[in-house]
């Protein structure tokens, strides 16, 4: 889909999203510009609310805007995810899908970082910025490699440390980028090949 038509969709649905968002914004290839857009990708941390227990004894528990849910779940066709989830993969009416990231609110700028692109940039700019540091990715966020093994079979690595040191909490993405090491470029300019990693 060429930017011009993917923009004005990708921002309605931010808009609609944003009453019941803490922060939201474009990431992908909207972000970067580029003229051909391949999917629509927007990074997220719903609020949330609080419930009464199902235990007639039990605290209130926080649980996603029912109507963030309600808007999340009307876009189109689900293909993965669920809106208390961290991921949802979304096909729009629009004949493009939507890849919405729901991240911890302490790793957001990490993912929208990553999120944002182009791929052959996160790894080859991003994530070799951490390694350098001595983090990995795990399913929790950024943890020290030598409080980590990899999971066998999948290449993924698994936090084995019940109290692991944590990353800083970023403000922003340019203090993620600064904390990697890494010059903070505009959204335009990663547009990277896979042959510049």
């Amino acid at each position: 889909m060429e930017l011009n038509i993917a923009l004005p969709i990708v921002n309605k649905i931010v808009e609609q999203l944003r009453p019941y968002c803490d922060k939201i914004d474009i990431a992908g290839s909207c972000r970067r510009e580029k003229p051909d857009v391949g999917d629509l990708e927007i990074c997220a941390i719903a609020k949330m609310v609080s419930v009464k227990s199902d235990d007639l004894f039990g605290d209130p528990k926080l649980v996603v805007s029912p109507e963030f849910a309600k808007i999340a779940n009307g876009l189109g066709k689900i293909i993965k995810g669920k809106p208390d989830g961290r991921y949802m993969q979304i096909e729009l009416p629009e004949g493009i899908n939507l890849d919405l990231f729901m991240p911890d609110a302490h790793d957001y700028y990490r993912q929208f970082a990553i999120r944002t692109g182009s791929s052959a940039y996160s790894f080859g700019a991003i994530a070799t910025g951490w390694k350098k540091l001595g983090w990995v990715g795990t399913d929790g966020g950024l943890r020290k490699m030598d409080e980590c093994e990899k999971k066998i079979g999948d290449n993924k690595w698994k936090c084995v440390n019940p109290n692991p040191e944590l990353p800083p909490h970023w403000t922003s993405e340019k203090h993620f980028f600064d904390w990697l090491g890494v010059k903070f470029i505009e959204p335009k300019d990663r547009n990277w090949e896979m042959h510049n990693k």
